[in-house]
């Protein structure tokens, strides 16, 4: 009994002291599984920007017209009396648009035609009298004066018949213009008048519009030192003339990707706008399927030549409220900005004139996942696929997940 009261004291402790360690230990190893490990760079697709002979090309944006455009309006006073066409459909030059009454045109053209044949029987009944004369002042039957009365008279006469027979003329043409026809040919607009409305009333109505399509023409403004530095480059000359080459014109509307209409330079101003301080320049594009709409914002790109160009995937080139930038992965690895003069794009690659040289190294996709100052992991396209669009929406995320930290 004394040997086993004596020794619990220590036995407690020595359960004490284990069971604070454990304590310890437990408490080490939970605050160890709890340790941040930071992840690690995003991965994204990077690329070197490449040499290669392209196009020199400007670029606008323009305005389309037809190559011809008319306003029909009535030329004479009148009720419509029938509409032959209706507003948007093709016609043929010298189809019958429209009728005016023709009945009060029609009774005034009877009435100059006898007013011509009563001037026609004055000028005879004149020429008549002017032979008797003549036949009596040579028998001395009447004086010089009687004659020369009768000349006078006879040609009173024939200038009476031609006032009758150009008021005649008039009254045919105001006929004419009863029917009202195509002046050229093309694509009637809209027609908004009825039958039986009064037309000519104050002034000229307006019945409709035709625009001629199967050719149009694309208006664009070139900057004044622009052309100087063109005129310069070709000794003054104009596209096609004097032994330069005419300028090949491409055209691209709004819901197409990039210009696959071809025509070529047509005319330029022979002045310098003062208020813009530009030249309008137009080109000319056949438009047999009527494809190209007059009126329309295009965009237009003159081809000048060939040149060397540094060029980058088109999707690696960003814009902001500053300009165009792309983002260059370092020796180091970290992501920065790089301002560029960018120009116009050639099979998906972006023509870069100024910021970058083929030394370089651009981030193409996943840029998103790359901020400057940050850095980043490289794959080449082969790994990170170009279409990897999903990733690049997650921005923050990393593409692998981080290793576990090791438990104790």
């Amino acid at each position: 009994m004394g040997k086993s009261s004596s020794s619990t004291p220590r036995t407690v402790a020595a359960l004490s002291v284990g069971a604070v360690g454990l304590a310890f230990l437990l408490a080490g190893c939970k605050k160890q599984d709890n340790a941040y490990v930071p992840p690690p760079p995003p991965t994204v697709t990077v690329a070197s920007p490449v040499k290669k002979v392209v196009p020199q090309t400007m670029e606008f944006t323009g305005r389309t017209r037809g190559i011809e455009a008319v306003q029909v309006r009535a030329r004479v006073k009148g009720f419509l009396a029938k509409k032959h066409a209706e507003g948007g459909k093709r016609v043929k030059q010298g189809d019958l648009l429209f009728e005016i009454d023709p009945r009060t045109f029609q009774a005034t053209v009877n009435q100059a035609k006898a007013e011509v044949g009563v001037r026609e029987a004055q000028l005879k009944l004149a020429e008549v009298t002017v032979e008797r004369t003549k036949s009596a002042l040579a028998a001395n039957a009447i004086s010089k004066q009687e004659v020369d009365k009768a000349i006078a008279e006879r040609d009173a006469a024939a200038a009476q018949l031609d006032l009758a027979k150009a008021s005649l003329k008039a009254a045919e043409l105001d006929l004419e213009f009863t029917q009202i026809r195509a002046p050229i040919s093309g694509r009637l607009g809209i027609i908004t008048i009825s039958e039986g409305e009064l037309l000519g009333a104050t002034e000229a109505t307006l019945l409709t519009t035709i625009i001629n399509d199967s050719k149009v023409y694309a208006s664009y403004d070139m900057t004044e030192p622009q052309v100087l530095e063109q005129r310069r480059r070709n000794q003054n000359r104009r596209p096609g003339e004097d032994g330069r080459p005419n300028l090949v014109i491409r055209l691209g509307l709004a819901n197409e990707v990039g210009y696959p209409h071809e025509g070529a330079f047509d005319k330029g101003d022979n002045t310098v706008d003062s208020g813009t301080g530009t030249v309008r320049i137009e080109a000319l594009f056949d438009n047999p399927d009527g494809t190209i709409l007059p009126g329309s914002y295009v965009r237009v790109q003159a081809i000048l030549g060939e040149a060397e160009a540094v060029l980058v995937p088109d999707v690696a080139v960003l814009a902001d409220q500053v300009g165009r930038y792309v983002l260059v992965v370092g020796a180091d690895d970290v992501v920065s900005r790089r301002n560029v003069v960018a120009g116009p794009v050639f099979d998906r690659m972006r023509r870069i004139d100024d910021g970058l040289s083929p030394d370089d190294v651009v981030v193409v996709n996943g840029v998103q996942r790359a901020r400057p100052g940050a850095k980043i992991t490289r794959a080449t396209a082969a790994a990170v696929p170009a279409a990897d669009k999903s990733s690049e929406r997650s921005s923050d995320k990393p593409t692998e997940k981080p290793a576990e930290p090791a438990k104790s």
